[in-house]
């Protein structure tokens, strides 16, 4: 988050719920086809922010084309079996690198501080599981809160790479992403901004 140094805690309690949503969203479909309607919260949103909006429907607008089984399988080669595109935030800049390793227990150790206990077997790197602890990790104030900023820079970085490869193939997820990237700095502020308060 290039420029930016502080999250704007009034911004980010309001977009938690859409966040969780975007979680959602980028997990393995399952049940039934991923259809707009089943993520109303990205919806009402959407409705506010014009670049999310577009983001959204041009994914949908490929996605709802595709039956249950072509939607998983299309998840299955984007995520899973294409190194350039994993949803693990670390991996495309540190691949298996010592450093990499560090991230990762430095996520795990902050997701146990603010009461979320990690029972998946994904590392915590993973898009999905650090969007569902932003929309429901907990804090006591916040300065806490400002703690969770090496989580918004992993997930930035991250994002940047995915959304590069994506675009570059011209997969629809590249919308997805792209909206995360929108909703993320949308709750982030200057820190010479911050101090003014």
């Amino acid at each position: 988050m290039e420029g930016y140094g502080v999250i704007n805690q009034r911004e980010f309690e309001k977009n938690r719920p859409v966040i969780q949503e975007f979680s959602s969203l980028l997990l393995y479909p399952q049940g039934s086809c991923l259809k707009q309607q089943d993520f109303p919260l990205i919806e009402l949103y959407s409705e506010s922010n014009k670049e999310i909006m577009e983001n959204i429907h041009c994914f949908f607008n490929y996605f709802s084309e595709l039956t249950l089984l072509q939607q998983q399988e299309y998840y299955v080669q984007t995520f899973d079996f294409n190194k350039k595109t994993p949803l693990h935030m670390t991996y495309v800049k540190y691949e298996d690198a010592k450093e990499r390793g560090q991230i990762l227990v430095q996520l795990k150790l902050m997701y146990a501080m603010c009461g979320l206990e990690l029972n998946s077997k994904e590392l915590s790197d993973y898009l999905p599981l650090m969007l569902e602890f932003l929309a429901n990790g907990e804090w006591i104030h916040g300065d806490r809160l400002q703690k969770w900023k090496l989580l918004f820079a992993i997930i930035e970085d991250g994002t940047y790479f995915l959304h590069e490869e994506l675009k570059r193939k011209e997969n629809p997820y590249q919308y997805v992403i792209q909206c995360v990237r929108i909703l993320l700095k949308s709750c982030m502020e200057l820190e010479m901004e911050a101090n003014k308060r």
